[in-house]
């Protein structure tokens, strides 16, 4: 992948003296869906799939890239503090994502060093698109790394994962720190369990033995469009469910008016399975929300609606699901301090178990499944996967499973004939087998290429 992007990158700028090369993994969550933006805890790694780019710096804020697929045209903007989005969904603004945090940064700590000085490059990567496994996040920190490189910067690793997981909601997207976190901060052969606020991070080995098996449901994860506005609306639903919570127990927990976060919540309140019991099942309106919280619909909608444009998210034709999205969040929270402890002790068939609850409160309470993941889920586990779940932001994208290493090959032929084969031959859109169902080890994180 290095090596055709240095190639690339001669062509298209053959006066070229001095390439370099950055290199940003995906991941995969074994277990801890949307757990991130709410404080608590995720179980992340980094996979053997990149995003590469080689580059060389310019005399001046410039930046111009290119990417080994045509299919995504070439962009070109100046650095600042303040840098102008393209249209939405384009590739061009993950890149922007990062030379405005990257400036922000340096304004703030090297002044000397703003203004920044551009790169020219050429990205390439293996990371399948559309698939929930990071790539977009990958694409922000190869890009970040390049300009840190370019400019002769030192950021902390956790410092830079902050730094971009706030950077990347530049592209719309109100998420957490899960995909920066990993991307940079990864060691091979191991898990991260990653805690918030601050940014702590714990190496945990799989099972020995076992591999995680990722496969595409061939259902693009995009964070775009439609896919957008329902991950925004999770956030909100924590957010709103959040305040009733708070106002439920605030009689029995005075301090609880402090929370900010899900994870402020079950610190405070051991009880809270109790607590979220008691809100209301039915989907609620906002003003049923704010009577319940004992605040105004304005102040609501100004604590729990705003996005990152500035603008309030609409509310949903069907209504808010606060009940459900927080069962989901702390149930998963807690999910994630059992699978840790369980691969620290080399339990496989336990680690399994808890990513199959994972799904089912994906899918029933977080609703954030599909048709066609609940199927590949149920194809993984026939054919001999300990757990399997939806693996990302949901609404399509992959699937991970613990599988034995041993039992690796066989395991991956039944699901690509069950899933793929037989179950519809257009899944696999043409495409190379191993670009859509493969077995992973943890990779390393993010960095320059030597």
């Amino acid at each position: 992948m290095a090596i055709g992007a240095v190639e690339a990158f001669r062509d298209l700028f053959p006066d070229s003296r001095d390439v370099q090369v950055v290199r940003a993994p995906g991941r995969v969550n074994i277990i801890g869906e949307h757990t991130d933006y709410n404080g608590l805890p995720v179980l992340p790694m980094a996979i053997d799939r990149e995003i590469v780019i080689a580059f060389e710096r310019t005399g001046n804020p410039g930046v111009e890239i290119a990417n080994v697929d045509d299919s995504y045209p070439s962009v070109g903007f100046d650095l600042s503090a303040d840098i102008e989005h393209y249209e939405t969904g384009h590739w061009g603004n993950y890149v922007k994502a990062a030379g405005q945090a990257v400036w922000h940064w340096a304004a703030e700590h090297h002044p000397g060093a703003v203004p920044l000085f551009g790169i020219r490059g050429v990205v390439a990567g293996d990371i399948p698109q559309g698939a929930g496994l990071s790539s977009s996040s990958a694409l922000v920190v190869a890009a970040a790394c390049a300009l840190i490189a370019a400019n002769g910067l030192h950021i902390p690793k956790p410092e830079l994962a902050d730094l971009l997981a706030s950077g990347e909601r530049y592209v719309g997207t109100q998420g957490g720190g899960m995909d920066q976190a990993v991307t940079i901060m990864a060691e091979k052969n191991y898990a991260l369990k990653i805690d918030f606020s601050p940014l702590r991070v714990r190496p945990i080995p799989l099972p020995r033995g076992y591999v995680i098996v990722v496969a595409n449901s061939m259902v693009p994860a995009n964070k775009t469009g439609a896919a957008r506005v329902a991950f925004n609306t999770r956030v909100a639903e924590c957010k709103l469910g959040l305040e009733m919570l708070k106002s439920h127990v605030r009689q029995r927990h005075p301090e609880i008016g402090n929370a900010a976060l899900l994870r402020d919540f079950a610190l405070a309140v051991p009880d809270w399975r109790a607590a979220v019991g008691h809100l209301p099942e039915m989907p609620m309106t906002l003003a049923e929300i704010a009577d319940y919280s004992r605040i105004s619909v304005d102040e609501l909608g100004a604590k729990c609606l705003v996005q990152q444009d500035g603008t309030l998210l609409g509310e949903p034709e069907s209504g808010f699901e606060p009940r459900k999205r927080c069962r989901h969040v702390l149930s998963e929270g807690q999910r994630v301090e059992l699978a840790a402890d369980a691969m620290e002790q080399g339990d496989a068939e336990a680690l399994g178990r808890l990513m199959n609850e994972s799904h089912a409160s994906c899918a029933s309470d977080y609703e954030i499944s599909c048709p066609e993941l609940d199927d590949l889920v149920r194809v993984m586990r026939r054919h001999g996967a300990l757990g399997a779940r939806l693996t990302g932001a949901g609404f399509g994208g992959c699937a991970v499973a613990l599988v034995k290493e041993a039992e690796s090959a066989a395991f991956t032929n039944n699901v690509w004939w069950s899933y793929y084969e037989n179950g519809a031959r257009e899944r696999a859109d043409g495409r190379n087998r191993d670009d859509i169902l493969f077995a992973c080890s943890p990779s390393d994180g993010a960095g320059l290429i030597t």
